[in-house]
């Protein structure tokens, strides 16, 4: 119904108006009730009591008159209050209405908060080894001579707690001569490649040295003193197939791994360059030191780091490096506990094997499984399709492709024609060929250990006999040994 104000009509709710004459309350008891009211649950205060809002603001208001208020006259009502009471309560009335407003918006910036925080969590479960090496323990046998660490790292590690400088590189070897971040800033540097994580630079520092700058900027996965931690763990590993970490530089944002530059850079780059007759492929040879050191190597880091599921965790042809005699040496190893979970599962090799994709975990063999594509690689030539896509596809797997010409009986085909030196090698290669396909089992149970592999590796000799123990056990054994076609390998 309406009430009149000056000719104008404010439309209120009878039952409201009547509440309110009925009650003859002033603006001296709404204003209280109404601040006790938003103090206990200010969205439902607002929400329900909007009108009780307009109340508050007409109430004592000298012109509001009719029913059910009193009847209008000539003569205006006295005020209830005086000029400076209403001041005083029109500020406390403005007070509580921006007070309403700031907790309401406190409360949508919770309301926000919480949707993205469970939208993350379900993103992290949906990965069921999420995190996982980011809680084993680590279990080294430290030796000695593993206890002599670099001064300028060994001096944090000496006092507990204490944090190293942030504007300094951390040196985790002794036999490399110093050099500071300016120095790095200043070299001249050749972009070398982007990859998973991050992209390499070579760089020359005046010194005359030669070093690879890689950066990082999603190892989050651990606190500031896990991180240096781990870094120095890793900083005490020493194998000549290992390229070892020289330095590192640590901010939130990104970090910076500095290791040693290789002259003749990674096994991709051999395998799927341009080739020319200045640089023509790799022999048979080359390619069986390569795969042997790799193996070696690999061993290595099974046996210093037992505690992790993954001790490598994103092998791949790109992460082995070639030094001035084509012995290899691993990169990118033992990085998983560091590297940030959602990248991880999108970018490492590890999580792209079929145990992960179809069970959802990973094992001490998936290790194996980046091996044996390794090596179907480096004999094959082409490069795993599979790497590209997210996950496991069978369809466009390497594996597969081997696994169906081996079927098929067309093993000649298998082997990269553009390598030489093949010549009295056929055991050696059917012998690789067997220890690649056996490290590919889709079955993890089925697949063979990496020790094992890495001793098969080892044993093989030049113009040894083929591994017929081995080949018994090898569901493409026997078509293997029996395949005429091979016979192209006799004159290369």
């Amino acid at each position: 119904m309406g009430i009149s104000f000056k000719g104008k009509y404010l439309i209120l709710n009878r039952r409201t108006l009547s509440w309110l004459a009925s009650k003859t309350m002033t603006s001296r008891d709404l204003y209280p009730k109404a601040f006790a009211a938003w103090i206990v649950d200010p969205l439902q205060f607002l929400c329900k009591n909007i009108i009780f809002l307009a109340l508050l603001k007409i109430a004592g208001n000298k012109n509001l008159c009719g029913p059910p208020l009193s009847s209008c006259s000539g003569t205006s009502p006295n005020l209830p209050f005086s000029p400076t009471e209403k001041n005083k309560y029109q500020s406390f009335f403005t007070a509580a209405i921006v007070l309403i407003v700031i907790g309401i918006i406190l409360m949508i910036i919770s309301l926000v908060v919480c949707v993205l925080h469970t939208r993350r969590r379900k993103c992290l479960s949906a990965y069921p080894s999420a995190g996982q090496e980011r809680t084993e323990k680590y279990n080294y046998d430290q030796s000695a001579d593993k206890e002599n660490a670099v001064e300028s790292v060994s001096s944090y590690t000496s006092r507990r707690g204490a944090v190293p400088d942030q504007s300094k590189l951390l040196f985790l070897q002794d036999d490399i001569k110093r050099f500071d971040l300016q120095d790095l800033l200043r070299a001249s540097a050749e972009v070398l490649g982007s990859g998973s994580f991050g992209a390499s630079y070579k760089t020359g520092i005046h010194s005359g040295q030669t070093m690879v700058v890689k950066r990082y900027k999603h190892m989050n996965n651990v606190g500031k003193e896990e991180f240096h931690e781990h870094l120095r763990r890793l900083g005490r590993l020493n194998h000549p197939n290992l390229l070892p970490i020289v330095a590192y530089y640590y901010r939130r944002e990104e970090k910076l791994l500095i290791a040693e530059f290789m002259p003749n850079r990674s096994l991709a780059s051999h395998l799927h360059a341009n080739r020319s007759l200045d640089q023509p492929g790799l022999d048979w040879p080359t390619r069986k030191k390569i795969i042997q050191g790799v193996a070696k190597g690999l061993g290595y880091l099974f046996n210093e780091l037992p505690t992790l599921t993954i001790p490598h965790g994103h092998l791949k042809s790109s992460n082995v490096v070639l030094d001035e005699s084509f012995e290899p040496r691993l990169t990118d190893y033992a990085l998983r506990p560091v590297m940030n979970s959602e990248q991880s599962h999108n970018l490492m090799i590890a999580y792209k094997s079929p145990e992960y994709t179809i069970k959802g975990h990973l094992t001490k063999k998936t290790d194996v499984w980046c091996l044996g594509v390794l090596i179907l690689e480096l004999l094959t030539g082409k490069f795993p399709e599979n790497y590209l896509s997210q996950g496991y596809d069978a369809n466009m797997s390497l594996v597969t492709w081997v696994s169906n010409m081996v079927k098929e009986k067309k093993t000649c085909d298998v082997f990269d024609k553009e390598m030489f030196g093949k010549k009295n090698c056929k055991a050696e290669m059917l012998n690789l060929l067997k220890i690649g396909l056996s490290c590919c089992e889709e079955d993890e149970e089925r697949r063979i250990e990496m020790m094992d592999a890495v001793e098969k590796i080892e044993r093989l000799k030049e113009g040894g006999e083929f591994d017929n123990d081995f080949a018994s056990n090898n569901v493409f054994a026997s078509r293997l040994v029996d395949d005429d076609d091979f016979a192209f390998a006799t004159n290369r």
